[in-house]
């Protein structure tokens, strides 16, 4: 976990994430919310008795997602680690040579994959916020935007032996999601899953296909309207 030394709404991932609001308080004030509910959340994990490596983050360059680094970084449980391309410039600054090492220093680091050349290709996949893990039955939920390109999918999927199974998600106002943790995450016994906004029509059909084949695995699929995906966003 990055402790953030600096914490305000990033003006280059305000154009496509439509949960993103312009603060009611200076960054001097931002971060030190942020600072507080940083500690109290790593005193939570450390008193269900979970391990907790906390690295501060430098000074700077300045970077004010830094406290969200599962979407630079994953480890995985044959001891490798990937990299990830960042959507925005300033988010690609959170990469940290320094972090890698000292994981190097505490477990069994087989190797380092490194997807950020595809940058300079514009093509991104932004970690753990792109990609929602079934690893029981090793599949990879995507829903795709600017931040999860499916040419860098692939090539994760090939590399990690996962199924890629990619769909679209719009809100309400026909905007991509821009990363799919927002929308479902993946548990052993269920899945919770965003299905459209609940006064409308339309629903996200691809993403309705997802649920059905959870629904194929025996695991409990939990449905969220777009209001309510709206409140836990906000």
């Amino acid at each position: 976990m990055i402790r953030p030394g600096r914490f305000y709404p990033n003006p280059e991932t305000a154009a496509d994430n439509a949960f993103q609001r312009n603060a009611d308080r200076d960054s001097d004030a931002l971060t030190l919310l942020a600072r507080k509910e940083f500690d109290a959340a790593v005193q939570t994990l450390r008193a269900a008795g979970i391990n907790v490596h906390v690295f501060e983050d430098t000074a700077e360059p300045e970077k004010p997602d830094a406290v969200f680094p599962n979407n630079w970084i994953s480890t995985h449980h044959d001891g490798r680690i990937a990299l990830f391309p960042m959507y925005s410039a300033l988010r690609r600054r959170e990469r940290r040579q320094d972090i890698v090492e000292e994981l190097r220093n505490h477990y069994r680091v087989t190797e380092v994959i490194d997807y950020s050349p595809f940058e300079d290709e514009g093509c991104c996949l932004e970690g753990t916020g792109s990609l929602v893990f079934d690893h029981l039955n090793k599949i990879a939920y995507v829903s795709l935007s600017n931040r999860s390109n499916p040419k860098v999918i692939q090539r994760f999927a090939d590399d990690f032996s996962y199924e890629p199974v990619t769909f679209t998600s719009l809100d309400s106002n026909g905007q991509p999601i821009y990363h799919t943790n927002v929308m479902m995450c993946i548990g052993t016994a269920f899945r919770d899953g965003w299905s459209g906004d609940d006064s409308e029509q339309s629903r996200a059909a691809t993403g309705a296909g997802a649920l059905g084949e959870d629904r194929k695995r025996d695991r409990g699929v939990i449905g969220r309207s777009d209001r309510e995906l709206r409140r836990q966003c906000h």
